[in-house]
């Protein structure tokens, strides 16, 4: 629940959409179909949704008995303009899932809130913040913030609780760091970055050389770079260039616990699960998406568009358009065909040690 509550007209209003049903209706929060409570605001992708929420002239209550049931009296939902029902309280949208989303955003506004000790400058009094950095209007700063020299900081960004930014860091207008982010030197923030609790950017490269039987280190001294409205999730690291820069396209979005190696480019519009590893130098199009605990192999160029699923590798070069899964990654198709395969080995091996039994008798 929310602290917020809209009349079913004044959420209709906002979100400048028609309605029908009880305007009066007061709606406390948004919610799933699955979920929905008294006051709450679901959204369907198809008029069939409507059946799961019944009407009170529809539910059966057995004599002397009460239902706690939800019904269609009690909450509102977003559907498409065909939808018509007039035992329903309903909101029209050409696109229900993205005004669901609208109103999310209502009900949850982003929190800008730092906590009690900064002063008029938005700055907490425990944060350590150079005198060469740049800072601009309206930028909130919480405690124990470190900036290091010559960083520049865009309009109406926050920085919460434990974030570090290293030196000629630039970071971009309306950005959102989350507690204990960290924004390694010369690195390039756009703007409309969300960088979740524990990201990393700009750490080193995986470089190093042997001579002799010892590791040496290869120095990194590219930089990262995330283009506009990237998100990158918690305890993700994004690894600086060797020599240039290392890019996260417009965005582009990044789930908990990914590996970007160095040298790595992500075109615009990707979608990366979490626990994904990229090795080093891969270029990719735009619109890639990963599955949970995929990986690309390094040096790899894909095509725009590829998808790999879950636990896939991509081992080698694609075009535009592929869907690969497996290890080494292959079209999804075959690989689902050697899997099915896989399964009947046992029955395989049955048959033709029958097989063979019967040939030595």
């Amino acid at each position: 629940m929310t602290a917020f509550s809209y009349s079913l007209m004044e959420l209709a209003e906002k979100l400048e959409l028609k309605y029908s049903g009880n305007g009066g209706l007061q709606i406390t929060h948004v919610c799933g179909l699955d979920s929905l409570q008294p006051g709450g605001l679901a959204y369907l992708t198809s008029a069939d949704g409507l059946a799961s929420v019944p009407t009170p002239a529809g539910m059966s209550r057995p004599i002397g008995t009460t239902v706690d049931e939800i019904n269609s009296s009690q909450v509102a939902l977003l559907v498409s303009a065909e939808v018509e029902d007039p035992e329903h309280n309903l909101i029209y949208a050409d696109d229900p899932l993205a005004a669901h989303v609208a109103a999310t955003k209502l009900f949850h506004p982003e929190s800008a809130k730092i906590p009690a000790g900064s002063g008029k400058s938005g700055i907490h009094s425990s944060a350590v913040v150079s005198k060469s950095t740049k800072i601009g209007r309206n930028v909130k700063i919480g405690p124990k913030v470190v900036i290091y020299d010559d960083v520049q900081i865009g309009k109406n960004s926050i920085l919460h609780a434990g974030t570090v930014i290293m030196s000629k860091a630039v970071i971009g207008e309306d950005c959102i760091f989350y507690p204990n982010v960290v924004v390694q030197d010369r690195c390039e923030i756009g703007n409309r970055v969300i960088l979740q609790s524990g990201a990393v950017i700009g750490s080193d490269g995986h470089g190093y050389f042997q001579r002799e039987g010892v590791n040496r280190k290869i120095p990194q001294v590219g930089i990262v770079r995330l283009e506009d409205d990237v998100e990158i999730g918690a305890c993700t690291t994004i690894d600086r260039a060797r020599f240039r820069v290392t890019i996260i396209k417009q965005g582009s979005k990044l789930d908990n616990q990914v590996q970007i190696a160095h040298n790595v480019t992500l075109g615009e519009q990707a979608l990366i699960s979490a626990q994904t590893a990229v090795g080093g130098s891969v270029k990719a199009g735009h619109h890639l998406i990963m599955g949970g605990q995929s990986g690309i192999r390094d040096n790899v160029l894909l095509g725009n568009h590829v998808t790999a699923v879950a636990r896939a590798v991509v081992t080698a070069n694609t075009q535009d358009n592929e869907v690969l899964g497996g290890m080494p990654g292959r079209p999804v198709n075959q690989w689902r065909q050697l899997q099915s395969l896989i399964n009947r080995l046992s029955e395989l091996f049955e048959r033709v040690r029958k097989l063979e039994s019967r040939k030595d008798s």
